[in-house]
């Protein structure tokens, strides 16, 4: 998390040094007065779909934003429509906008909305997930390719050669749903060659995810585990989904299936607790929303970045053309679930998700 002189960074907004130092940024974007009012500069959120871990993204952003002093446009919700998207964010800068944090709902068919905010000269943050191409200031995210690896080791050390591990795949539009399956997919191949992997297309529809689990276990009678790209999408379909097939049974126990996740919602955490989720690797959604912030204000002011070592224990790397600051990814067993310093263990998280601790 941001420590206490970070965040005073962060408050002190555009400072006249960074404006003095940077002028415009390499994006294009024209530095914003130091003698503008916060209040004065209006900022967004572009959300692509709906479900609790993007609603507290979004919610989350235009909290800092006001916290920050910075005037705001109502956040906007392409609610999976991909062309939608694109209309909110040309809409967004339209109204005066002049910065934007946005998670990406299709790496592709978003470029055009960032090719509009470049030739405005409005600086684009993205979190969570990435575009194909256009230019950004920075894109905070996780390494899910690593994520997806992270997924395979624990899945690996609980499975068996000759077992059956049922994948659900994030939608391939997505850099995300790419990069998890790629990461888990490679290195089980890599790793546990005698595990089969029976690989569902779910497109983050939690009823494709159902049908997938109750296909694969009539097809296979070997089936030992389940990879869950997103449980804060699929749980409790899933849980649902074994208990109607009688394959709900807790950790330790013979018959278990075992689950291994990505993301370490509260509803993940809560699985743990109760022994049916083995194990979740933990996407960092409150660093999301502080740095994803952080640089979109420092960028407004004319700030530039470089590739390198942050000052809160990430690596800034060039890909694709933009700047990435790939933030750590712990996972999370029942050895450290009630570890206040999770996401998923966080207020607004929970209220966001409707979980009780």
């Amino acid at each position: 998390m941001r420590t206490a002189a970070k965040t005073g960074v962060v408050l002190a907004g555009l400072t006249a040094s960074a404006l003095m130092l940077t002028g415009c940024s390499s994006e294009g974007t024209t530095a914003i007065s130091a003698d503008t009012d916060k209040a004065d500069i209006q900022l967004s959120y572009s959300q692509p779909h709906t479900d609790p871990f993007q609603n507290a993204e979004n919610v989350g952003s235009m909290q800092r934003f006001e916290e920050l002093g910075y005037g705001t446009i109502p956040a906007t919700n392409a609610d999976r429509d991909a062309s939608q998207q694109l209309t909110d964010i040309q809409t967004l800068i339209n109204k005066g906008a002049k910065g934007l944090v946005i998670s990406v709902g299709d790496a592709d068919a978003i470029v055009p909305a960032i090719e509009y905010a470049n030739d405005a000269s409005v600086p684009i943050v993205a979190i969570d997930e990435a575009p194909a191409s256009g230019k950004i200031a920075m894109i905070v995210r996780a390494d899910n390719v690593n994520m997806g690896a992270l997924a395979c080791e624990e899945m690996g050390t609980r499975v068996k050669a000759g077992d059956a591990v049922i994948t659900l795949d994030g939608d391939p539009v997505t850099s995300n749903g790419r990069d998890r399956t790629n990461g888990f997919n490679d290195c089980m191949a890599e790793k546990y060659p005698d595990v089969k992997l029976v690989n569902v297309a779910t497109e983050w529809d939690p009823a494709k995810a159902a049908s997938g689990i109750e296909t694969a276990m009539n097809q296979y009678d070997n089936i030992a585990g389940i990879y869950n790209q997103s449980d804060a999408t699929f749980f409790p379909t899933i849980l649902d989904t074994l208990d109607s097939l009688g394959k709900l049974i807790p950790v330790g126990q013979d018959g278990h299936v075992v689950q291994v996740s990505v993301d370490a919602s509260p509803m993940a955490m809560t699985a743990i607790r109760d022994g049916w989720l083995d194990a979740a690797v933990a996407q960092p959604m409150t660093d999301y929303i502080d740095y994803g912030v952080d640089y979109l204000t420092r960028a407004i002011g004319g700030e530039t970045f470089e590739a390198g070592d942050t000052d809160h224990g990430s690596v800034i790397e060039e890909r694709n053309g933009n700047l990435v600051d790939l933030l750590p990814t712990p996972v999370v067993t029942a050895d450290n679930v009630d570890d206040p310093e999770l996401w998923g263990n966080k207020e607004f998280a929970l209220e966001a998700f409707g979980v009780s601790k």
